[in-house]
């Protein structure tokens, strides 16, 4: 996938407008056009220059509540078929999932797990001895048990985004990278248009907005109010040291506060698991987007508790983002607003493993007018009817909302 996509001239109508080509945007566009619908993608920077390429990628199933199961479980299943849905390589490795609990939250991990087996996840449950052969370099004497999920892994976030817009090209959709869309037009309280830089304007009665941060912005002069903070990420790569073993597993340490995941061959990716939602930051678009030694010095420090030989790994990178946060930690996606205006925002730090499956379900919403049953715990007003989602096997059993 090198090289520039061509920018092809920007029609004066379509049938749909998207807003947003990280892998919410790009899925969406990819499957309106499998529909046969006219669709113009509209990226103001480049393909996935947004809350996608800072992504850590992880595709995992190991959710609380049965509704990020569920979507999980479709998402895994498009990413390890992508290039036969796609044509194109979205680098998806197959890596597996462990985290484990100490004894006093056994009840509420079995709890857990009892749920992610009826929902059909091949997770299982190992003793710290058993987990040596799946993870050699863990240190697991405080753990009681651990959960396996064989089938989970990651995927390159940027070649994600990327293919699914040149298959959404494929398919008819036209892709515009470096324009920006300035407003929504309405007229009767109904979607006609977009104004976008340079004073153009597209028709059409149909406008998608999945513009990552930029999303609550763009509708709050329709009168959109979406509940939404912004909360920063950061994440570290390092490189293991040698005579490490093989490359690990995904791994949650929720008593470490770390999320970590192999990036290649020899680097591994870490980052918080418990960005706290309360400590918000006024803007979302970050100046610097480099991570702090100090931070990076922390991460490594945290995940060496863990796997004691990365207290000898070598800092190679890594950068800050910028999370769109909602009151339950689960994305809005639905019809809002004027006739014709849909949005998928607030994704909380799911957004990419999750996008297969919530690209589909909104493209069916904005292609037939009908809700899909899939999306309607994810509806705007849930919050205002008191119908937040809510974990059905919270792990641990006490704790505060954590992302991502």
């Amino acid at each position: 996938m090198s090289g520039a996509m061509v920018a092809p001239a920007v029609p004066k109508r379509t049938d749909v407008v998207v807003v947003g080509a990280g892998c919410i945007g790009a899925g969406v566009a990819f499957h309106l056009a499998g529909r046969g619908l006219g669709v113009v993608l509209l990226e103001k920077g480049h393909i996935a220059s947004g809350a996608t390429g800072h992504s850590g990628a992880l595709v995992r199933q190991h959710y609380e509540a049965r509704l990020g199961i569920r979507l999980a479980r479709e998402s895994l299943e498009f990413f390890q078929r992508f290039a036969a849905e796609t044509g194109f390589s979205c680098d998806f490795r197959t890596t597996g999932f462990l985290s484990g609990a100490r004894t006093r939250d056994l009840p509420a991990f079995d709890a857990l797990l009892g749920l992610l087996q009826q929902e059909g996840v091949r997770a299982v449950r190992l003793t710290p001895e058993e987990t040596r052969s799946v993870e050699p370099s863990i240190d697991a004497a405080d753990y009681a048990a651990l959960v396996y999920d064989p089938d989970a892994g990651y995927a390159d976030p940027i070649a994600t985004a990327t293919g699914l817009a040149r298959a959404a090209e494929r398919r008819g959709a036209i892709v515009r990278e470096g324009c920006t869309v300035r407003s929504i037009v309405t007229k009767r309280k109904n979607v006609t248009g977009v104004r976008i830089s340079g004073g153009g304007r597209i028709e059409t009665e149909r406008v998608v907005l999945a513009a990552g941060n930029w999303t609550a912005s763009l509708a709050r002069p329709l009168g959109v109010r979406l509940p939404i903070r912004f909360v920063r990420g950061d994440v570290s790569i390092l490189r293991r040291p040698i005579g490490f073993g093989p490359p690990p597993k995904i791994h949650f340490d929720f008593y470490g506060n770390t999320y970590s995941r192999p990036d290649g061959d020899k680097d591994t990716l870490v980052g918080y698991m418990d960005t706290n939602p309360r400590k918000t930051i006024p803007r979302h678009d970050l100046a610097d987007d480099s991570v702090p030694a100090a931070t990076v010095r922390d991460l490594r420090s945290r995940l060496a508790k863990r796997f004691p030989s990365m207290a000898r790994s070598q800092p190679r990178g890594g950068w800050s983002g910028v999370y769109d946060v909602t009151p339950d930690a689960y994305p809005v996606v639905d019809a809002v607003g004027p006739q014709g205006l849909f949005v998928a925002a607030g994704l909380s730090g799911h957004g990419f493993k999750l996008s297969p499956a919530l690209g589909r379900l909104l493209a069916e919403y904005v292609a037939t007018g009908r809700r899909p049953e899939g999306l309607v715990p994810l509806r705007a007003s849930r919050f205002d009817e008191r119908a937040r989602i809510r974990p059905d096997a919270p792990f641990p059993a006490r704790r505060g909302a954590r992302l991502p």
